[in-house]
């Protein structure tokens, strides 16, 4: 069951085109006034939107949007489909071609939406493009990456082995640090990503095969291949907290899996024997960690 809350009329104004802002919030009460504040602060100049998509949040998130900015259009989903359903829900209702696909943990203090939109129209090949991300202390976070490949899945984010100096190496690179100048790239972090709702919604929108993780470098991914191009500008920058103050989670993993068997199944399908290592190996990472959770679990006092 989704609930609606209608926004009000948006005037039409001449300045250029408008953008709808779409973001998918699951308990993320304590991330939201900051985001807000960011929004109401810095707003796009043209007319814009808000659309909120709630992945059955058990919090005060969908409370909290309805008090902090009544205009907004709040999906309120009964039930958790994933990132990518959420986005492609919000997507749907949206009413301007300029996207702005965005967490709900993330700030600004500039007009980075309207520069960002701006680069879109100057750029009429480019589907998306994304802003530096930086931590809440400054410090870079990186997130322009290459598509993966059986050779530097091995060093993803979430891999047990993404700190061996080979990551570093070029060959093997996953993550890489952003461009100096605006710089077409292979894939970004949906983040905070400005997209174009014409090539959005040429590739059919994000994959909701993917629950959580993965589904923004397949979107790159898809609009690469159709002849799109997606941009990093590093002269736009934009806070992100990236769940820095939490502790591995085992469920995230899981997430990420998944993701992972996702995209090989799609891109390199005819790799099968490729394939059947890396899932076996993914098989095996689970479950030991699996077993080190048995193993560290609190045990009762007899």
């Amino acid at each position: 069951m989704i609930e609606r809350v209608s926004p009000a009329g948006l005037a039409r104004d001449p300045a250029g085109p408008g953008v709808s802002v779409v973001i998918v919030t699951y308990n993320s009460a304590d991330s939201l006034p900051g985001f807000l504040d960011s929004l109401l602060a810095h707003p796009p100049s043209s007319p814009w939107e808000l659309i909120v998509v709630d992945n059955a949040s058990s919090d005060r998130s969908v409370e909290l949007m309805r008090r902090r900015h009544p205009t907004a259009t709040v999906l309120a989903h009964g039930v958790n489909r994933g990132f990518a359903a959420g986005v492609n829900s919000g997507v749907a209702v949206a009413r301007e071609e300029c996207l702005l696909l965005a967490n709900p943990d993330v700030m600004w203090d500039s007009d980075v939406i309207d520069r960002l939109r701006q680069f879109l129209q100057d750029h009429p090949r480019a589907a998306a493009v994304a802003p530096r991300l930086v931590h809440p202390d400054g410090r870079p976070q990186p997130s322009v990456r290459r598509f993966p490949s059986h050779a530097n899945i091995w060093f993803s984010r979430r891999s047990p082995w993404k700190s061996a100096p080979s990551d570093r190496l070029t060959r093997t690179a996953y993550t890489l640090a952003d461009p100096l100048h605006p710089a077409p790239v292979e894939a970004v972090a949906a983040t905070f990503l400005c997209v174009r709702g014409t090539a959005l919604r040429a590739v059919g929108g994000m994959d909701e095969e993917y629950f959580l993780y993965v589904e923004d470098t397949d979107l790159c991914r898809r609009w690469h291949d159709a002849g799109w191009e997606v941009w990093s500008d590093p002269t736009v920058t934009v806070r992100h907290t990236w769940r820095s103050r939490v502790a591995y989670d085992p469920v995230l993993a899981r997430y990420h899996r998944a993701g992972i068997r996702r995209y090989f199944q799609r891109h390199h399908d005819r790799q099968r024997l490729r394939n059947a290592v890396l899932f076996l190996a993914l098989a095996v990472a689970g479950g030991w960690e699996r077993l080190l959770l048995w193993v560290a679990r609190p045990r009762s006092v007899r």
